[in-house]
């Protein structure tokens, strides 16, 4: 037992030391990642339309505008979107990675690198779901008549649940995923000793 604490104990000080420099490189990058969140999601929303119509434009450094360029909505602001909500995310998932004690520096970084890259498919796949849910959902009888009652619950609750329980839990799961045998290796480790 005094393995997996002192296992736990030095993750829980790495992490502290991790979250601030991750939070001041988050903020350096976010007006980047938001325009390129922006470009690929409206590229994503695009394929599903027929003519392509949706506009998907950064408005200052945490939010990006919804509109049309043709269309019964042209010209109108149809929704904004907080895009530091969509990944925020990203600070704690950097500081896992790179908080696991006894590991490689080469592992760590590796395992960040393909957790990022899941990580920006789930962030364009969220935002994806905000720009459907607007239209299904926020757009009163024009939502009702073009989404009807199916297509407006499956975009609400579909982006309800990226946008919490699956956005605030993908740092945990892909941490868990790659370093779930240093978190239980220690207990194992201590039991073999006393056996």
């Amino acid at each position: 037992m005094p393995n997996r604490q002192a296992w736990t104990l030095r993750l829980s000080r790495n992490l502290l030391l991790w979250l601030p420099v991750f939070y001041v490189v988050w903020l350096l990058l976010t007006p980047f990642y938001n325009t390129f969140l922006a470009e690929a999601a409206q590229n994503l929303v695009r394929l599903t339309e027929s003519p392509s119509v949706t506009r998907l434009t950064p408005h200052d450094a945490n939010y990006l505008v919804i509109t049309q360029d043709l269309g019964e909505l042209a010209g109108k602001r149809i929704y904004s979107v907080r895009t530091t909500d969509i990944h925020f995310n990203l600070v704690l998932l950097a500081a896992l990675f790179l908080a696991v004690p006894g590991v490689s520096a080469k592992r760590r970084w590796t395992s960040l690198g393909y957790a990022l890259l899941c990580a920006v498919f789930f962030h364009l796949i969220d935002l994806f779901f905000w720009v459907k849910f607007a239209y299904a959902t926020q757009l009163g009888s024009w939502s009702a008549e073009h989404y009807g009652a199916f297509g407006q619950n499956f975009w609400g609750l579909g982006k309800h649940l990226l946008d919490l329980p699956f956005k605030l839990g993908l740092p945990l799961l892909l941490w868990g995923y790659f370093f779930l045998g240093e978190l239980l290796g220690p207990a194992q480790n201590s039991r073999a000793k006393h056996s």
